[in-house]
């Protein structure tokens, strides 16, 4: 009857067993607690890095937030949640570009997903790339930013003009997706969000490559995490999510052993993370990485990563932009952007010929990229 647990623990180590052995939720070092965690000034920037803007924010869409983004063949794809004053307001929705020359230059703004007529809003637009069809799991809400109604689904047209709804109402009630659905090595795709009006972490988890239906999975979730947007580490058949902290500026992590079927509660990690969403993936190096805001604030935006072929721990971390660079400057200087705020903030990546593109929101109002060579990032 203990099979499971004794597997988990020989698996990921003695450090584990005085914990979930015991049926408790397990200590997990998310940064090596073998090297010590650096001071901000002395985490380096990641070599080779280069940035550009997306999209500037504009006189009839002021608010501009939750970046996504993708490459669908050749064409890198990027949406943003867009409205025209304020954030959750009614109109707000889903808007982005493309481009085909790896975001060195972008084609004109378009509609993933319009606003409503009523109370109702899209927000947030995670996509994937699947066989020859580009998809966009889209969250609705209602009045106010936690009234979160649930996820649908938008599809690329055939002749690849637009974006259209696919499944026409919600194929998942109260969930909300905050990250790119991943593969598991079990045939199913996972997705991290959050669930009951923005209270608890949760995942939802597709049945195979039908991507219409899918089920939820709650993470049980400390009172004082607000706005618990999960991000997640996948590998084999274990799923860590990594969630947006509490006020104590560390990132909650939970560890499922069964393919993201049951987690654990939350625990407090090891790893200083301002309160804002975070990403994570897997490099083509093997490597998983975590890409998140270094406290106190969201002035700077970094990225850790693991060594080859382990899940944990966290050994390295590198910047990916703090404050304003001379040349991010200039560029902001060119569309009158005077703010002496500089808040990088819901990062999201993905990796194309060697090279990690990751878009981020600018003070809520303008759309970066930044490209980081994958080679820059090797432990």
């Amino acid at each position: 009857m203990y099979t499971k647990e004794i597997i988990y623990c020989l698996t990921f180590g003695l450090f584990f067993v005085s914990t979930l052995c015991w049926g408790q939720s397990p200590h997990v070092d998310l940064w090596d607690s073998a090297i010590p965690y650096p001071a901000l000034t002395e985490i380096p920037t990641a070599t080779g890095v280069t940035y550009s803007i997306v999209h500037q924010q504009t006189p009839d869409h002021h608010f501009l937030h939750e970046p996504r983004v993708t490459f669908h063949g050749e064409t890198l794809f990027v949406n943003f949640s867009n409205a025209e004053k304020n954030e959750s307001d009614p109109d707000q929705k889903i808007r982005g570009h493309r481009s085909n020359d790896g975001g060195r230059t972008w084609n004109d703004v378009e509609v993933f997903a319009p606003g409503f007529s009523d109370s109702r809003r899209h927000e947030t637009a995670p996509l994937l790339s699947s066989g020859n069809k580009l998809w966009s799991f889209v969250g609705r809400y209602n009045n106010g930013s936690k009234n979160s109604l649930g996820m649908e689904l938008f599809r690329l047209s055939e002749n690849g003009k637009n974006f259209e709804p696919f499944s026409g109402e919600l194929v998942l009630e109260r969930f909300i997706p905050f990250v790119q659905p991943q593969l598991l090595s079990n045939g199913n795709w996972i997705i991290g969000g959050h669930t009951e009006k923005v209270r608890h972490a949760a995942v939802a988890i597709s049945e195979g490559n039908d991507l219409t239906k899918w089920k939820e999975v709650k993470i049980e979730t400390p009172a004082c995490s607000d706005y618990p947007e999960t991000a997640l580490l996948l590998q084999d058949q274990n799923v860590l999510a990594v969630v947006r902290g509490c006020p104590s500026q560390r990132a909650l992590i939970a560890l499922s052993t069964d393919f993201g079927e049951t987690f654990p509660p939350l625990t407090e990690s090891n790893l200083p993370m301002s309160q804002s969403k975070p990403f994570g993936g897997t490099l083509s190096t093997g490597q998983h990485y975590l890409i998140y805001n270094a406290n106190p604030s969201r002035n700077t935006l970094v990225i850790a990563v693991t060594k080859p072929n382990e899940l944990i721990p966290l050994r390295k971390v590198f910047k990916v932009i703090e404050g304003l660079s001379a040349s991010m400057q200039q560029e902001f200087e060119k569309i009158g952007e005077k703010s002496k705020i500089n808040a990088w903030a819901y990062p999201e990546a993905v990796e194309k010929n060697g090279i990690l593109y990751i878009v981020f929101s600018f003070n809520k109002k303008h759309c970066v990229l930044a490209r980081i060579p994958v080679e820059s990032l090797k432990y």
